[in-house]
């Protein structure tokens, strides 16, 4: 491929030659070190490419073998300058469209995001576009490695990550740790309390319920296994106690509490919609427009509008690319317009329990979501004069807490190793 395009950039010639020897001028092309490629028989002629520098050499060695040599075909560069020598507007186009290639391939104009699974790719995008490393942005400013570390401090769920440009493409390859919870983002440190000096963080209950198990890494424990809690307990006291060599109570060293802990709570449902709704009814009448998209500008090919009062729009949008890696900020855009008719409609009891029922799928999805277990789900529908109404209680197991900073100190009861909590 390249020797290719080196030639076509020097220029070269397909010729003819006949004559007395052809056999000897291609023997002494090969002796004068004259290089020809392509080589093939035609009746009497054979036909050729030679070099525009090549061919210039061969008029002595045309006499020596008494043969003649016609261009049928003139190729490459130079032809095409000297061809179109008078339209200079066409060069000036050229030159303008190679700088305006080379500006924009000195910007980040597609980003993949590979391996993510609780991490979403809109999160992710997000996340970049707050380190000014979305897109648009200059190459110059993207720090892989850097990046890579801005990752992983902002997903705990990532245990490992990759960065790396290559045109303007940026690609951000990821793993993932599977036994993190995808959402534990009320179970870190608040960052308004990680630069003050605190004496210590507790853990609090989220919401009522039973404790299933809890397992302590650091802190002092004051519920166990089995154990009702309310909203707003101390589950895990960010301060431990310190005894003597006789058992006595001495002082109190604080940190931050730190346990894996299962609660069994009840969530309270209740999802209401109303009994009439706008149904569309598509006609299957529909047209297709095709368009061209750069950045936030979008022009249709032809500027015609769809024709039908009501529509749906649906784009297929394809990026344009020179090479595999480098993609500019055109797309070209496929957009489908789909006639339709509202008509108002009523939910029939079928129709009602099965909406009830989506609803209720999409509300367990967002709980799964947090890592909250699902145990049990008792709902009811209830028809209405005008609405229906979806109320029960879901069971659930979860890991969710709160931190706290610490309020309560831990006093001792007169006997060793048994501790309690009063207010300070």
């Amino acid at each position: 491929m390249l020797l290719r395009l080196i030639k076509y950039f020097r220029g070269y010639v397909e010729v003819a030659l006949w004559g007395y020897a052809p056999e000897r001028f291609l023997n002494l092309c090969s002796n004068h070190d004259i290089l020809i490629w392509d080589l093939c028989q035609k009746g009497d002629a054979y036909v050729f490419k030679i070099s525009v520098d090549g061919f210039r050499c061969l008029k002595p060695l045309l006499k020596k073998s008494g043969t003649h040599i016609r261009i049928s075909h003139k190729n490459g560069i130079p032809f095409f300058f000297f061809r179109y020598r008078k339209r200079k507007m066409l060069f000036l186009s050229i030159f303008a469209c190679m700088v305006i290639l080379y500006v924009l391939s000195r910007f980040i104009w597609k980003i993949n995001i590979n391996g993510n699974d609780s991490v979403t790719a809109d999160s992710m995008l997000q996340f970049l576009e707050e380190k000014n490393s979305s897109y648009g942005t200059p190459v110059s400013q993207i720090d892989c490695t850097k990046l890579e570390e801005e990752i992983r401090s902002c997903f705990k769920s990532i245990i490992w990550t990759s960065v790396k440009r290559e045109g303007t493409t940026l690609t951000v390859d990821i793993q993932e740790n599977l036994s993190v919870p995808s959402d534990q983002a009320d179970a870190r440190l608040p960052k308004e309390f990680q630069n003050q000096e605190q004496k210590g963080f507790d853990l609090l209950a989220r919401h009522d319920g039973t404790i299933e198990s809890i397992y302590v890494r650091k802190g002092t424990p004051m519920v166990q296994q089995g154990d009702s809690v309310k909203k707003g307990d101390v589950l895990v006291s960010g301060a431990l106690p310190i005894y003597d060599d006789s058992g006595n109570l001495t002082a109190y060293q604080y940190c931050t509490a730190d346990a894996d802990i299962q609660l069994k709570t009840e969530y309270a449902y209740k999802d209401s919609f109303p009994a009439r709704y706008e149904q569309r009814i598509y006609s299957g009448n529909t047209h297709t427009r095709y368009g061209i998209s750069i950045g936030d500008t979008y022009l249709q090919i032809p500027w015609k509008k769809a024709g039908f009062e009501t529509y749906t729009v649906m784009d297929t949008r394809k990026q344009l690319r020179l090479c595999d890696s480098f993609y500019l900020p055109v797309y070209f855009v496929t957009r489908r317009y789909e006639e339709y008719e509202t008509v108002s409609a009523v939910y029939s009891k079928k129709e009602a329990k099965d909406q009830a029922g989506m609803n209720l799928t999409e509300f367990l999805e967002k709980l799964t979501q947090k890592g909250v277990l699902i145990l049990e789900k008792h709902v009811m529908i209830r028809a209405d004069k005008n609405k229906y109404t979806v109320s029960g209680n879901i069971t659930v197991i979860e890991n969710m807490f709160r931190y706290a900073v610490n309020e309560e100190q831990v006093t001792d009861t007169g006997d060793e190793g048994n501790v309690g909590n009063e207010p300070e």
